[in-house]
């Protein structure tokens, strides 16, 4: 009922403009140009609002000029449902327009009337109050308070998305960076696999105590552990995913754009890297993947296993990353014999059970050293209206409480003790994401240079330290702390 309100306060906080604040002008073509302009952008910020409760951010825009049709289908299938309330908008501009060239001498009153209106409700519906002291600064206030609100805010996003790309198109000069890395020879045949799941929350499987069987083949999977306390840092793939790949954290995101990911200190080593997904940002993200030996678009998640299965056999040090289409939704990832349940939800969750195992099965070799790393790049609540993650910029727990596994063989576990021990011991740590860097290193014994280095952040590292988990919000550019 509450995101209902804020979608009819939007609607008439842009549908007054539209009706009225425009009508000043005198050209009706210039008029109806600049209603039809205001009219789009209304449109936009309404459904958003519709849908998550906020308005628009860069990272949606982001989203929309970068993401594959998968990751979109849910999102569009939101905002299609959302329609009816950009209905007053519609009027509002149908009336504005037959009106504009009738009743002239009115016009510049009720334009000044409906722009006081416009701010009295804008500032009472928000209750923003103005702490010059030591809360606010001037521009704090009016980034935060003014621009981020209404008639401001979409050109304002839309400036920050500009920004962000701009950012991206300075990534060629990591072409020559190293991590300066250090590996002591490792006989033998290796494979290490990550894999990042998709909109996986952590309270839905069986593995974690869900009462549904949703992992029937993890749950039964030896050399298997489950960690308890691990974070997202965004809930929005495009902002997570950078962040899981390399050092870029939630308060420094720049460092994506500065350095290159995980890939790059396995292929410093002899490695043999390789990405693998079905459609989805990994294998469209040429920095993330640069330098690998292959980057394989596959039709489905099922797929990734007979890639796996395929090159490792043929090389002997491999690294695989994986990303998954999972539970992302309209959730429809899954074949028959999945649908067990009546949340299909829960039938993806069953479905990228199958997948992970049939991944494990492909790097556990004999006399193989493999591990994998398994992370979710941001959780899901399907109980909101619309997408279930990515639209705002207070997420609940479900958003952002997600799955991380850790995988081993008996030949790893052989010539790692040590590390399995600390892994089982960290299984109730505090993690997040920027973690995960780190502790695929360790796993594969890869030193980082001093520049680089920072063995407490593994949780394979007798070091490992707690640290304050921040989660980025989908503008791309701020932060919160979670706990």
């Amino acid at each position: 009922m509450g995101g209902s309100l804020r979608s009819l306060a939007a609607t008439f906080l842009y549908g007054l403009p539209v009706c009225f604040l425009l009508s000043a002008v005198n050209k009706r073509k210039i008029f109806i140009t600049l209603s039809m302009l205001l009219f789009a952008v209304s449109l936009v910020e309404t459904i958003m609002v519709a849908i998550y409760g906020s308005y628009i951010v860069s990272g949606n825009m982001l989203s929309v000029l970068m993401t594959t049709p998968g990751e979109s289908a849910g999102f569009l299938a939101g905002c299609i449902a959302k329609l009816p309330w950009a209905l007053p908008l519609v009027v509002g501009l149908a009336l504005a327009i037959h009106g504009s060239s009738k009743h002239t001498a009115w016009r510049p009153k009720v334009a000044l009337a409906a722009a006081t209106l416009v701010f009295s409700v804008a500032f009472m519906a928000y209750q923003i109050t103005v702490k010059w002291r030591n809360t606010y600064t001037v521009k704090f206030y009016v980034e935060n308070t003014l621009l981020s609100s209404p008639p401001y805010n979409f050109l304002c996003q839309a400036a920050e998305t500009a920004r962000q790309m701009h950012l991206r198109s300075m990534i060629a000069a990591t072409d020559t960076m190293t991590f300066h890395t250090q590996r002591t020879a490792h006989a033998g045949r290796e494979t290490y696999l990550v894999i990042v799941g998709e909109s996986m929350r952590y309270s839905n499987l069986s593995l974690n105590g869900y009462s549904q069987p949703t992992t029937p083949l993890l749950d039964k999977q030896k050399g298997l552990l489950t960690f308890s306390d691990y974070y997202s840092t965004a809930n929005l793939t495009m902002y997570s995913l950078p962040q899981i790949l390399t050092r870029a954290t939630a308060d420094s995101f720049e460092t994506y754009y500065k350095e290159r990911s995980v890939f790059k200190p396995f292929q410093e080593c002899g490695f043999k890297t390789y990405a693998i997904s079905p459609h989805n940002i990994l294998v469209s993200d040429t920095h993330l993947t640069k330098g690998c030996d292959g980057v394989y678009d596959v039709k489905n998640d099922c797929d990734a296993a007979r890639v796996i299965d395929s090159l490792a056999s043929i090389h002997e040090k491999t690294l695989f990353i994986v990303q998954l289409i999972g539970s992302h939704g309209p959730y429809k990832n899954f074949r028959k014999e999945d649908a067990l349940f009546t949340k299909a939800y829960d039938n993806t969750v069953h479905y990228t059970d199958y997948n992970v195992s049939q991944m494990i099965k492909a790097i556990d070799k004999p006399e193989t050293s493999a591990a994998m790393i398994m992370v979710s790049d941001h959780g899901e609540d399907y109980d909101l209206p619309g997408s279930g993650h990515g639209g705002s910029c207070t997420p609940g727990k479900l958003e952002y409480h997600v799955p991380l596994l850790f995988w081993h063989s008996e030949a790893w576990a052989a010539t790692h003790p040590d590390k399995l021990k600390l892994a089982a011991a960290h299984k109730a740590a505090p993690l997040n994401a920027d973690n995960i860097f780190y502790s695929v290193c360790d796993m594969a014994d890869i030193q980082l240079g001093k520049e680089y280095a920072k063995d407490y952040m593994s949780f394979l590292s007798p070091q490992l330290k707690p640290h304050v988990r921040k989660l980025l919000v989908p503008d791309g550019k701020n932060f919160i702390v979670v706990k």
